[in-house]
């Protein structure tokens, strides 16, 4: 390899690989590699900004037979509003670092850009697991911080709100709140889950049940004492409650919070069309190759009412705590505020 790069080259050469490539980064933004991708969320892939989920309540509608025009039930729309996040990456190459190294064979100037595999070394190898990493963190425990935005030193972390703070404001969230279950007479984590398991409404389906990394844990060893008891780890049951629903723990996920939702209610909202997460443009500046592309992601569940979150508050009844809601969303159900 010659001691003076041509910059321009190998710029054009990572340009070409991602017209020839649209779509590596894309699939690395939406990889099932990334923790809360895991959680089958409903793809919405044309959302830029905000996205307003709306909601049809009819209640009880069914009555005797009559001959005459009996009014029964009402029709009420209700919306929620969600948001994605405009994110990007700024990242920066020096191909001198090559030098005397193994990557320094994947340059040579007297090659065309087809057949020199620095760009694929980067777009492939390079940035995916990194990627990957950030927003398998972001998505968990990100708080999105608008003073970051523009930061000529940005501070990981503040891109975006992760499920964490979601499901935080969901539970707080008096307008539109969440489906409350006690646990607080339960012991360990087990008794916890299956007190949670047993105060989920019955006419609902739900997949999945939620815990952190911790209690997952927790949760499989405590159900596989006592310790002479033979183990099959390759048993799929290993990750099920007593009733047969999987339980995940997410990495980072606030303990003392088990999760989960009707299913098909959490949503993956990403601009699919007009922002796909593509290489932007390639920029020399000295010595260094600059990198751009932007994206929108974001996570959410369309309706609070239908997500049931574990309470220990001993002022929390089992239900949305408000009457009206519990009679519009769960008529079925004897529920008591």
């Amino acid at each position: 390899m010659s001691d003076n790069l041509d910059l321009e080259k190998i710029s054009n050469e990572i340009v070409r690989y991602g017209k020839q490539n649209p779509l590596e980064l894309q699939k690395t933004v939406l990889s099932s590699d990334i923790v809360v991708n895991k959680l089958n969320p409903t793809p919405l892939g044309n959302v830029k900004g905000k996205w307003t989920f709306p909601v049809l309540l009819t209640g009880h509608v069914v009555q005797a037979f009559s001959d005459k025009w009996t009014p029964f039930g009402r029709a009420q729309f209700e919306t929620k509003v969600a948001k994605n996040y405009h994110q990007k990456l700024n990242f920066p190459v020096n191909p001198y670092d090559a030098y005397g190294t193994w990557i320094e064979d994947n340059y040579h100037e007297e090659k065309t850009p087809a057949e020199q595999p620095i760009s694929k070394f980067i777009m492939e190898t390079v940035l995916p697991p990194l990627i990957i990493n950030d927003l398998s963190i972001l998505s968990v425990s990100g708080v999105y911080d608008p003073a970051q935005v523009g930061s000529p030193t940005p501070v990981f972390g503040k891109s975006m709100n992760g499920i964490n703070k979601i499901i935080s404001d969901m539970v707080a969230d008096t307008v539109n709140p969440v489906f409350k279950i006690p646990t607080d007479a339960a012991d360990n984590i087990v008794d916890r889950v299956t007190a949670f398991e047993m105060g989920l409404p019955e006419n609902v389906k739900v997949d999945f049940i939620v815990v952190s990394m911790a209690e997952f844990k927790e949760y499989v060893s405590l159900r596989e004492t006592p310790s002479d008891k033979y183990i099959d780890f390759n048993d799929p049951t290993r990750g099920k409650t007593k009733f047969g629903r999987t339980i995940i723990g997410i990495p980072g996920r606030t303990s003392g919070q088990i999760t989960s939702w009707v299913a098909g209610n959490f949503c993956r909202m990403y601009d699919r069309k007009t922002n796909p997460a593509q290489i932007d443009m390639v920029q020399i500046q000295d010595y260094l190759l600059k990198i751009f592309s932007q994206w929108h992601l974001g996570y959410d569940w369309a309706i609070n009412q239908y997500v049931f979150v574990e309470t220990q508050n001993a002022d929390d009844e089992r239900g949305l705590n408000n009457a009206e809601w519990n009679a519009l969303y769960y008529p079925g159900e004897y529920l008591i505020a």
